[in-house]
C-alpha cells in the first residue's frame, strides 16, 4: 500500500524542493535527516521586518524560521550586511545545506575555489561538505535570506548573536565549542587571503 502524503511530509518534499531540487536535481537529502515524526506544525506568518532581531559584529540578523516550525525540514534567516564586511569565516557543514537568496544589492560567494557575484533575485546553493564563505565587497548594503536544510543552524546564529551582545566579541575557545556543537569545521587558514585579496574583514 502506498504511503499516504501527511501534511508533514508535503512541508518536507516542498523544502527540500525549495531548497536543492530547483537549483540541483540530483541532490537528495538522506530520510533520517528530517524528524517527520513531530506534531502537525503551526501556520506561520511573519510581516516584513519582523522576528527576533541581534547582530553579529556589522552584520545585522533577522530570525524567521526555525525547525521547531518547519518538522525539520529547514530554518532560515535574513541578514543585512554593510559594505566591506564578510559574513563568516570560511568553514563547511557535513549534514546541512545552505541555500542563498539576494533581496538587495550584491554579495560574493566562495565555495571551494569557484567564485560567484549573486545579485538581486539570484539564489545560490552551497552543498554540505564544500568550504565556502561570502562577503559584501560592493559599494551598497546587500540583504539576503538564508535558508538551511536540514533546520538546525539557526540555533546556532542565535547562541553567536548572543555573544555580541553588549558589546562583547567571542574569543577563540567560544567559537570552537559552539563550532563542535553546531557541525561547523573553521578554515582559518584561508581567511588572510580572503581578507586581503578582496578587501574585507569580518
Amino acid at each position: 500500500m502506498a504511503k499516504q502524503l501527511t501534511r508533514r511530509n508535503l512541508i518536507h518534499k516542498t523544502a527540500t524542493l525549495l531548497t536543492a531540487g530547483v537549483i540541483a536535481p540530483g541532490l537528495v537529502f538522506a530520510a533520517d535527516a528530517v524528524n517527520t515524526d513531530q506534531g502537525d506544525p503551526g501556520v506561520v506568518y511573519i510581516p516584513a521586518g519582523s522576528g527576533k532581531k541581534g547582530k553579529i559584529s556589522r552584520t545585522d540578523v533577522e530570525f524567521k524560521l526555525d525547525k521547531s516550525q518547519t518538522s525539520g525540514s529547514f530554518g532560515s534567516l535574513e541578514l543585512t550586511i554593510p559594505p566591506g564586511t564578510l559574513g563568516a569565516p570560511p568553514h563547511f557543514h557535513k549534514t546541512f545545506d545552505e541555500t542563498c537568496i539576494v533581496l538587495e544589492g550584491e554579495i560574493t560567494i566562495m565555495v571551494e575555489k569557484e567564485i560567484f557575484k549573486v545579485g538581486k533575485g539570484g539564489w545560490h546553493l552551497r552543498p554540505r561538505g564544500k568550504v565556502h564563505t561570502f562577503w559584501n565587497n560592493g559599494p551598497a548594503t546587500a540583504k539576503v535570506i538564508e535558508i538551511c536544510s536540514p533546520g538546525g543552524h539557526e540555533a546556532y546564529m542565535a547562541e553567536l548573536v548572543k555573544s555580541f551582545e553588549n558589546g562583547n566579541h567571542p574569543d577563540q575557545a567560544f567559537m570552537k565549542n559552539l563550532a563542535d556543537k553546531y557541525d561547523i569545521v573553521f578554515r582559518f587558514d584561508l581567511l588572510g587571503d580572503i581578507i586581503k585579496t578582496y578587501g574585507v574583514s569580518l
